[in-house]
């Protein structure tokens, strides 16, 4: 045990660091945190669009709490869908509609844009045409006809891009502030000429070299269709990307990818910072796919995010079995921050962190609760996580959101209840050590 542990703590958390502090991986984070503020608006009023506004929906539909039909005298049919209580919320829906395409419709484009300029920062390249750049490339790679006129179908921007949009923003901004460096392809003007626009000049055919680059690429697939495909997008989520996806979506990788964040958190190590590329590549994607209604996953960065109250059961179970003063202190003083999952105060404070006896219920419980969790979505008993909810929204709240069901809420009370289930055995025994050294420190003494 100790020659594991210190295996653990020479190499596998040294290597834990790395990834985690790894400057491309943090520019993919980064990246995806700009996207949160179109995402969590879209999300906003996407509830609005197919919950609260849909006249068929969970509150108005005859299936869900049937409000429609009081608000409407009765109406049923095609007298309820003709009523113009519906026809106005019908127009509702579609306000809301266009604001969820942008947020949601243009997420692959705007990852692009936002990738791109994080790299620059890191090549010291100019941000402003390092992104520009990786734009004009994303668009070139895509197909510019949908339906057989010209125009481009919003799939390629959303979530089936995401893959596209990572890979074309390195190649773009790493060529971009390669040829920046070579001499010969800086146009230079007279010193007469503004310096803004001269540097504008002098990126002229480093542009041109690169557009011309992913023009050929683009006409190459589209003639010689390897794998059948005639387009970077559709190769990349044929190839890679939705057998990913689907992998992902097997509890086992579920239990393993929970298993790796909260082991790290235990020895202090940010787990989610760690997992950061596979969440970004494959649950959030997943998520973004669930709200914009192109497929049905478990497993969703929604679900996960709606478990991190896990915390919550062991700052119950401290306040209810255990007998140590300063433990139930830091519980009532973890209390506040962790009903808004935040978990550093009872992590550090109490410690959780290097802490052998919290280490087991501290990963069984996440890892239980993805068991139950992914048992009650498959029977049908909670719907899928489909809307995107901020990570720090109360529980109930968030599952109720999240889900767009009070079932999800109810599920993450049952999440709480098993959660505190298995805190309390560890709590109890770390009162009967507690009172073991108590002991042995009065047999020394009168000893």
């Amino acid at each position: 045990m100790d020659e594991e542990f210190v295996f653990i703590k020479r190499v596998m958390i040294p290597l834990a660091g790395k990834i985690s502090n790894n400057r491309y991986l943090l520019a993919i984070r980064d990246a995806f945190f700009v996207l949160m503020p179109f995402i969590l608006t879209a999300s906003f009023f996407g509830i609005f669009e197919w919950v609260v506004f849909d006249p068929w929906g969970p509150i108005l539909g005859e299936n869900g709490l049937d409000l429609g039909n009081f608000l409407t005298g009765g109406l049923r049919g095609e007298a309820y869908e003709q009523a113009p209580l519906v026809r106005g919320l019908i127009v509702l829906q579609q306000i809301c509609s266009t604001v969820v395409t942008v947020g949601f419709g243009m997420r692959s484009f705007l990852l692009t844009t936002a990738f791109a300029y994080r790299l620059s920062r890191i090549w010291h390249s100019d941000p402003v045409a390092t992104a520009f750049v990786a734009m004009g490339a994303f668009i070139i790679v895509t197909p510019q006809q949908f339906g057989g006129q010209a125009g481009f179908g919003l799939d390629y921007f959303g979530s089936k891009g995401v893959l596209t949009a990572l890979l074309v923003a390195w190649t773009s901004a790493w060529l971009f502030q390669r040829l920046r460096r070579i001499r010969r392809l800086s146009i230079r003007m007279p010193d007469s000429v503004p310096e803004e626009i001269a540097k504008y000049f002098a990126m002229l055919l480093p542009v041109v070299l690169i557009f011309s680059v992913f023009a050929i690429f683009a006409g190459l697939l589209a003639n010689l269709q390897f794998m059948g495909k005639t387009d970077l997008h559709d190769l990349l989520y044929a190839l890679i990307q939705a057998p990913l996806m689907n992998f992902s979506q097997g509890l086992g990788f579920a239990l393993l990818y929970q298993f790796v964040i909260w082991f790290l958190w235990w020895f202090g190590i940010h787990g989610q910072n760690v997992t950061a590329a596979v969440q970004n590549m494959v649950y959030m994607p997943a998520q973004l796919a669930n709200q914009a209604g192109e497929a049905s996953y478990v497993f969703s960065n929604g679900f996960f995010e709606a478990g991190l109250m896990h915390i919550l059961g062991l700052i119950i179970a401290l306040l209810v079995f255990s007998k140590n003063a300063s433990w139930r202190s830091v519980a009532k003083f973890s209390l506040p921050a962790m009903l808004f999952n935040i978990q550093e105060p009872i992590v550090f404070g109490l410690p959780i962190m290097l802490n052998p006896l919290f280490l087991i219920p501290y990963v069984l419980a996440p890892l239980a609760n993805t068991v139950v969790g992914w048992v009650a979505i498959s029977w049908g008993i909670v719907p899928i996580f489909k809307f995107v909810v901020p990570w720090a929204t109360p529980m109930i709240f968030s599952g109720t959101i999240g889900t767009g069901s009070l079932m999800g809420g109810v599920l993450q009370v049952i999440w709480l209840v098993l959660d505190i289930f298995i805190y309390a055995p560890f709590v109890i025994a770390s009162n009967e050590l507690q009172s073991d050294d108590k002991e042995g420190v009065v047999d020394h003494h009168g000893g």
